[in-house]
């Protein structure tokens, strides 16, 4: 399974329960990677904690979905404080 996590406002929110929680996954063997909607100029802060242990996708104002595709990733989970950016939102039954 491939679990995508978002930075800010998610794993900012409690970096030290997301770092236990991305061992968990890993350790069971799981992939984790981390999709931000930051762009170059502020990539530095997010290389610096999770990046340490994760790949890190910045997908700026690409679709979050698309971003993780392109770089080889058919992820099975995100987690995501804003999910309207994974990608474009569908109603069932409609």
């Amino acid at each position: 399974m491939i679990i995508a996590i978002d930075y800010d406002n998610t794993y900012t929110a409690a970096p030290e329960l997301w770092d236990q929680t991305i061992k968990l996954f890993q350790d069971a063997g799981h992939a984790v990677i981390c999709i931000t909607a930051r762009t170059d100029g502020l990539r530095q802060p997010v290389l610096d904690s999770i990046g340490k242990l994760v790949p890190v996708i910045f997908s700026g104002s690409e679709w979050k979905r698309e971003a993780a595709k392109k770089r080889g990733y058919a992820v099975d989970i995100f987690i995501d404080d804003m999910p309207e950016i994974i990608g474009p939102q569908h109603l069932l039954g409609k």
